[in-house]
């Protein structure tokens, strides 16, 4: 595609990444294993887990995993296959002392060593060491855990400092899940991240949103694995408390915490690919009550609708790519945010993809 040219460091001068990295099934593919396979990915939160045994199941590029807390209180994850004949161990959440393979029985303990192995006597050097459970990274940040498949991440201290430093006092580890939604998207999942890194669009897009917080007051912040948004309602400033604003945070590659204007909440937004033109997003509502109240209602009502907002105009951004008349645009210089992604993308693609 003759004239194009990586994406410039320099905000004014840069372009676009070019459009076939969202209509080509064989980018999804290298994307899934060279960033998604090694990235942290959100997976819970430590109000999930109340005793020893609690787990919760979940996946990684199509990898089965999951998280139980231990009886020395520590939370470890796991590949969810057996290791006798590869069988799913466990199916959604619940709570297990000891994980039994519903397929030949085998057990295992909650830090992953094998329990039992029935049927196995006389089996020449057969060592219970050897048929551990295999163990995924994980790591707790704020009260909310992560795990990444590749066992030499570097760590998210390391990849995220500062990460959620506006609202890391305000008792994080009280937040209770109260509600998950599922939303398939037809578009490439980085439509949807480029739609969340500007708010040039919020006031056609998003009128009733916008009517309630000071756009004036719109910021943004670039760090190296994550960026940060805010914008404090009418009448409140910068340093608003929560609830009396929007903090968004989004984290590399593909996930952004949301804490919005209303009661004290924040909403977990995951981009997950199912092929290279559908995405599934998955929703994840905390409040600091169970019981939800008629406020946090209306706030989950007002989140919907801006969902549903996204979603319509990302799905007719992919149309209008694939029409194959569009081959890359430009930024404004309020887009800084989707041009800080851009620019991750490249960094990781251009080894791997022939971009010029």
């Amino acid at each position: 595609m003759g004239n194009e040219v990586l994406v410039s460091e320099k905000l004014s001068e840069a372009h676009t990444l070019p459009s076939w990295l969202y209509t080509d099934p064989d980018v999804l593919e290298v994307e899934r294993t060279e960033i998604f396979a090694k990235s942290w990915q959100y997976v819970g939160h430590v109000s999930e887990f109340k005793k020893a045994g609690d787990y919760i199941t979940t996946e990684i590029v199509g990898k089965p995993i999951f998280v139980t807390l231990g009886n020395d209180g520590e939370m470890r994850a796991f590949y969810n296959v057996c290791s006798h004949r590869a069988a799913k161990l466990v199916e959604g959440e619940g709570n297990k002392r000891i994980i039994t393979c519903p397929y030949h029985a085998w057990s295992y303990r909650l830090d992953g060593s094998l329990n039992r192995a029935p049927n196995m006597q006389g089996v020449e050097s057969f060592n219970a060491q050897d048929f551990c459970l295999h163990d995924v990274r994980l790591e707790l940040f704020e009260s909310f855990i992560f795990v990444n498949l590749d066992p030499h991440a570097e760590p998210m201290t390391k990849l995220y400092g500062g990460l959620f430093e506006h609202v890391k006092n305000d008792n994080l580890e009280r937040f209770k899940k109260v509600r998950v939604k599922e939303t398939i998207c037809h578009s490439n999942w980085k439509v949807g991240i480029d739609n969340y890194l500007e708010c040039d669009h919020c006031p056609l897009v998003h009128k009733s949103l916008v009517s309630k917080v000071d756009m004036g007051q719109y910021e943004s912040a670039l760090y190296d694995n994550y960026v940060y948004q805010e914008t404090p309602l009418k009448g409140e400033t910068s340093d608003f408390e929560m609830g009396q604003g929007g903090r968004y945070y989004w984290l590399y590659p593909n996930m952004w915490f949301s804490f919005d204007p209303g009661p004290p909440n924040v909403s977990i937004h995951q981009s997950i690919p199912i092929d290279h033109k559908t995405t599934k997003y998955v929703y994840t509502t905390f409040f600091m009550n169970d019981n939800i109240s008629n406020e946090e209602e209306e706030l989950m009502a007002v989140d919907e609708d801006v969902r549903k907002e996204d979603k319509e105009i990302c799905e007719v951004v992919q149309k209008g790519i694939e029409t194959g008349v569009y081959k890359r645009g430009r930024f404004s210089l309020t887009e800084n945010c989707v041009h800080h992604f851009h620019l991750l993308m490249q960094k990781r693609l251009k080894h791997l993809l022939p971009l010029k």
